[in-house]
């Protein structure tokens, strides 16, 4: 009972109790993780160096920093940095919490080929 053709006439019970083992552990190192998730911040910062911004990893902005030369350019400039020091603090909030459960889901099915696992979860919706 490996992959994704399963043979329903060759599915096991020792198949069946060993699945439902994997999805317990998962459930519960899912359920550690979102709290890890949850303390999460990920860092940005403008081209120039002058805007700094964190964000969690559900989206919500938690600072932004200007340095003393930030207004130098004027407003558009201005606006235009905050908005790329948020993207990528946005950003580096999603690749933590990405590697995190990761590393997570390897940990409670090792073997399984997340990528392809992801793959066929995506083809299906």
């Amino acid at each position: 009972m490996f992959g994704f053709d399963l043979d329903l006439g060759d599915i096991r019970e020792q198949d069946v109790l060993r699945s439902a083992e994997q999805a317990e552990r998962l459930e519960a190192l899912l359920a550690e993780q979102e709290a890890r998730v949850a303390e999460i911040v990920g860092a940005g910062a403008g081209d120039r160096g002058q805007v700094r911004a964190g964000a969690a990893a559900d989206g919500r902005v938690l600072h932004v920093t200007l340095g003393p030369q930030a207004t130098r350019d004027g407003s558009h400039v201005l606006s235009e940095e905050i908005l790329l020091a948020v993207r990528r603090a946005h950003e580096d909030a999603q690749r933590q919490a990405e590697e995190l459960l990761r590393t997570a889901v390897e940990e409670a099915l090792p073997g399984v080929d997340l990528a392809a696992l992801t793959a066929r979860l995506n083809a299906l919706g």
